[in-house]
This record gives structure tokens, sequence and C-alpha cells, in this order.
């Protein structure tokens, strides 16, 4: 099998014609094909390989730590299959997955024909916030399938309902047999988000026949035991069996959260619809960590000196202190909000003063939202200076 590589903006249109032209002239071994693609050096990977009738996405040493995207990794994957005969088909959705790996398989028709895959990542859908993750190509080409066998006329599957003799008057009366395999759809909530994070849903139809039309999924609250009230209400286009994700919805209180996807159904196929309280389609956001809360707030007042002639200073550690405002005698001196040399300091001119005790006082405000202000005083003694003795001329 042979395979050709390329980037969606290398590439002109004239030379994907080509690229066709020759995929239609190589002979092809059945089997699985697989190719990966990565952006130079970086650490996403993403590998695809292709079946007749799926395409399989694993994506690879994705960031399992952090916060960034809500805490999950959620790379756009896109499936184009052109058969021999008829329009192309086109799947697309969105992966989603807190860890470093996911696997998906996306069902397409069986058949001989031309399948691209792709997938792409920006440094909003990683959850490492990688902004160098690009986007890469690969084209497979001619799946072979065994040939069908010669269509025969059904034999349709009656039963009697009474054995008696046939009657001119009274015909036999014959039911129809078992109905055919019909479309099926199956959902599931993502993961639990903080505050802030994303939801999404995800459906998948299998069985179909050719299905179209649309996918509705509908947020509810997790206490709506009915589902009789929608938050939120989101539709996709369907083209095809294979996996539809929902737009990302950003809830803005923390809480449980359930989903209900419903395909509308076509000419073919018929609607389906999802339950409510199914436990498969629970989201959780939970509300984000906040600061600690200081067990003993404290500050302390530091170098003010018993007794004073002229002036004096003090001050405040600046380690973890948002602001400090000094009084002196029960008047406000000054607030400080930027220390220097990692304190902050107030001088005084103590001839100012009255002589005796005063009393200076700092409050403090802790940069830490969940932690209280803090109080520290300390009292001086203005003092008279020493009397000199008289000095007398010789």
């Amino acid at each position: 099998m042979s395979i050709e590589r390329f980037t969606s903006d290398a590439i002109s249109v004239g030379a994907s014609r080509r690229i066709v032209r020759r995929f239609s002239r190589i002979v092809l071994f059945a089997g699985a094909l697989s190719a990966i693609f990565a952006t130079g050096a970086q650490a996403h990977t993403v590998t695809a390989s292709a079946t007749c009738g799926s395409v399989s996405f694993n994506w690879a040493r994705f960031s399992s730590y952090g916060n960034g995207n809500g805490g999950l990794n959620t790379p756009q994957w896109v499936v184009a299959f052109k058969p021999a005969v008829g329009p192309t088909v086109t799947l697309h959705g969105v992966a989603s997955f807190p860890g470093s790996a996911f696997s998906l398989t996306v069902a397409i028709p069986s058949g001989n024909g031309l399948v691209t895959a792709s997938s792409s990542w920006t440094w909003a859908q990683s959850r490492d916030g990688n902004s160098n993750s690009g986007w890469n190509n690969f084209t497979i080409g001619d799946c072979p399938i065994a040939p069908a066998p010669p269509e025969t006329p059904p034999s349709p599957s009656i039963s009697r309902v009474a054995d008696v003799p046939p009657s001119p008057v009274s015909p036999p009366q014959f039911i129809a047999g078992p109905a055919s395999p019909t479309i099926a759809l199956s959902t599931s909530g993502s993961a639990p988000v903080t505050l802030g994070g994303t939801l999404r849903d995800t459906a998948v139809l299998s069985g179909g026949s050719s299905p179209t039309g649309t996918i509705a999924f509908s947020l509810y609250s997790a206490g709506d035991s009915s589902c009789s009230k929608a938050l939120r209400q989101l539709t996709v286009p369907v083209s095809g069996n294979g996996s539809y994700v929902s737009p990302p919805v950003t809830p803005a209180t923390p809480g449980s959260y359930q989903w209900i996807a419903r395909y509308s159904g076509d000419a073919n196929n018929e609607s389906l619809s999802g339950s409510c309280q199914d436990p498969a389609e629970r989201s959780t956001v939970t509300a984000k960590i906040a600061h600690p809360a200081c067990v003993t707030p404290s500050a302390t007042l530091r170098g003010l000196t018993e007794t004073a002639q002229n002036s004096l200073s003090a001050h405040v550690a600046a380690h973890g202190v948002k602001s400090v405002t000094f009084y002196l005698d029960g008047r406000k001196l000054v607030t400080l909000t930027k220390p220097s040399h990692r304190r902050f300091s107030v001088s005084i001119d103590a001839r100012r003063l009255s002589f005796g005790v005063h009393r200076l006082q700092a409050k403090v405000r802790m940069r830490n939202p969940g932690c209280a202000s803090a109080e520290a005083a300390g009292t001086f003694i203005r003092v008279k200076p020493p009397s000199l003795p008289p000095k007398f001329a010789g």
C-alpha cells in the first residue's frame, strides 16, 4: 500500500488532483494502513489508521498535568471519504480527554475510494498550552472490499396465523417477519472540570443508512429529574455514521449537570433520543480551590527604641504583607503600599513631640484574601537632652 504525506498549506489544487489520479492507478492490498504525523519535534503526536468501513485516531504524549483548557486536551479531527461512485462523505468532531493518550474509531461507508484523515490542535486546545502544535494530513487510497454476491430477490419471512385449509371466502392471514437492523445512538458526557472549564457531549451514530439531519445536544441541571428546562441547546449537522461532539458550554456555577442528545432522523433513518438521568451523560463542575485562610495572622513592629531625643524609626517585614498604615498617638501618619528593602518603614521627628510617653501603631493588610488584617503597636518616651555644665573662661 502506498502513502502520500503533505501539509495543508503546501499542496496546490493541481497537485491534489495529480495525487488522486496517481492513487487511482495503484493496486493496493487489503488490510490496515497507519501513519504518524506530528509538528516538527513537538511531543504531541497523532496516529491514524484506516480499514474498510472505519478510521481510527490515537492521540499520544499529550499533557496529563496542569489546568490549561479546563484540564482537558481537545484536538479536532476530520475524515473525508470519497467513494468511487457518489458524493464525498465528511465526518468531523472534537476529541476530549484529560490524560496523555486517547483513541477514537470513526465509522465510514465501506467500499472503494479515497480516505483523507487529519487532526489539529491549537495552544488553547491543549492542557499544557502548547502553542507550537500544528496541522498535518495524509491520504490513503483505494480500500478494497470483497465483491458483493449477486443480488437475489429477498424471500419474505412469514408465519401463518392459523393452520386451516384455505377458503375462497376467508383467505389465510399472514404477518410480516422480523424487522431489519436499525440505526443506534450512544452518548457520553465530558469528564469533570473546574469552574471556568468547558463541558461537551459526544454522540455516536451506528447502523444507519447514510444518515443525514441533525443532532441536538441539550444541557440540563442534574436536579431537573424530568429534563423539562434546558439550560443550553446546541445543534450539529449529521453526515453519515460516526462520532459527533457538541460545541463547548461553560457553566457559570459549579454543580452537577446532565446531557440529552437527540437525532432528528431522515427519510431512511428513524429519529432517536437519549434518556433523562442517564449516568453516562453526567458532567460535574467543581469550584476552584480558594486561598487558604490564615490561622494566626500576625505582624511585628521592629526597630522602635524605648527612648528618643531627636528622631526614631520603626518597620514591619514585607513578607506576605500588602500594605501598612502607621498611627502616632491615634493620629494617622502614612499608608505604605510599596516596601523598601523588604520592609515597610516609618521615621518620626521626635523634636516635634512633647516630653513623655508616646504610642506608635501599625495596621497591616495581608496579600492573601483569606487572611484577616493584623495589628502591632509599641511605645517610646521622648526625653530631654542632658544638661551641659557651664564653661568658664580662664
